[in-house]
């Protein structure tokens, strides 16, 4: 549906904004505010026709859901606040480019300082807002000197308001890898000094498959086997992993569990995996030096020679080409609708998004969702 925009207010317009804004108020810190998308719809200020956000309820809606929202209030006019906004490609600059080899990830975390950014600073956006009033479909486009001040105040605390959904996010996308100590390190237990493993890392073999990287010293009996295989073949002949297995035969319940990656040892500490079924991750022995000293390792003469997890998982974590499947860069146009819908991955909730797919498609949510416009229509208007 079309509607009229006005630069200059009638009277008539100003009085049917004098009605409507008796039951406003501007949005305070304690009001959950839904200004960036649609309570009913995935549209946002992104989506061609925009977002409007009710100024009483603090609500948004897509087009689709104006009429249904605005008769939720009765007989008198509704004024909602119009947000559209548009992504225009930054041209990147050589000082960008400089800025961004020095803002590099260096931890293995979501957001914060050091870690991946989940939105890159990669666009300029372009916002326009409006005072939109229904029924009548009336837009004045903002900043307009004839707006009543409370409606205009009211836009400007909804517009600065951080929505619900924004609160959200920056809390579940604040994540790091978290490495804890392992419940085995502090009562580890070590075989008696059969050898001595040398600091020269030329002399580090797998007793296994002969591998000289990627090579993982059992603290508890001194052997020397090279670390997983990979899905895809690369990576080690889970040499390793495989002893592991073997001590759990012999020394039941739980074997040798703690493995030390060689070339990842210096002065700070290393790289230390629990293979235990209740582990099975990087942890943290806090008798790391004890334990490499008995085996000849002094950990203040070390040097690393290898790459550790943090910096492996960081490397592979930036070499994926997530533009070949987001189309990044791509002017698609944009469409909605049954079948087009998809969800926003943070960064840590693509599996669950690849089921919330799957049960969309079933038929009995495909009936649920032909019954919606009735149910949002008999729903109260907060």
């Amino acid at each position: 549906l079309g509607h009229r925009t006005m630069s200059q207010l009638s009277e008539e317009t100003l009085a049917l904004m004098r009605t409507a804004m008796k039951r406003i108020r501007p949005v305070g810190a304690y009001d959950k505010a839904h200004n960036d998308e649609c309570i009913y719809s995935f549209d946002t200020p992104f989506s061609p026709s925009g977002l409007y956000v009710n100024m009483r309820t603090f609500n948004g809606v897509g087009e689709a859901y104006l009429k249904v929202d605005a008769e939720k209030e009765g007989a008198d006019p509704v004024l909602y606040l119009h947000l559209r906004e548009k992504r225009v490609p930054k041209q990147p600059t050589d000082e960008a480019k400089i800025g961004a080899s020095e803002t590099a990830p260096t931890r293995m975390a979501i957001g914060g300082e050091g870690g991946f950014k989940v939105d890159e600073d990669k666009y300029d956006i372009v916002k326009e807002q409006a005072i939109f009033l229904m029924p009548n479909r009336i837009s004045v486009p903002l900043p307009c000197a004839d707006i009543p001040e409370l409606i205009s105040e009211a836009a400007r605390a909804l517009i600065s308001k951080t929505s619900v959904l924004a609160e959200e996010k920056a809390a579940a996308i604040a994540w790091e890898a978290h490495v804890a100590e392992s419940k085995y390190a502090r009562d580890l237990v070590q075989l008696p000094a059969h050898k001595q493993i040398s600091p020269d890392s030329s002399t580090w073999v797998c007793e296994v498959s002969g591998m000289r990287e990627n090579l993982w010293l059992n603290l508890s009996d001194g052997h020397i086997g090279s670390g997983r295989r990979h899905y895809d073949g690369s990576g080690g002949a889970n040499g390793a992993l495989d002893h592991y297995k073997e001590t759990k035969k012999h020394f039941p319940p739980h074997g040798f569990p703690l493995v030390v990656k060689l070339g990842t040892i210096t002065p700070h500490g290393a790289d230390v995996y629990s293979y235990a079924e209740d582990e099975d991750t990087e942890v943290i022995d806090p008798k790391l030096a004890e334990h490499l000293s008995h085996w000849g390792i002094n950990m203040m003469k070390m040097e690393k020679t290898e790459k550790s997890m943090n910096e492996m998982n960081i490397e592979a974590n930036e070499k994926l080409e997530l533009d070949t499947i987001t189309e990044a860069g791509s002017d698609l146009e944009p469409i909605s609708g049954a079948g087009f819908i998809g969800m926003r991955n943070l960064g840590n909730s693509c599996y669950m998004n690849s089921v919330m797919q799957v049960f969309f498609t079933l038929p009995e949510f495909a009936q649920l969702r032909e019954s919606a416009p009735s149910l949002f229509g008999s729903a109260g208007s907060e």
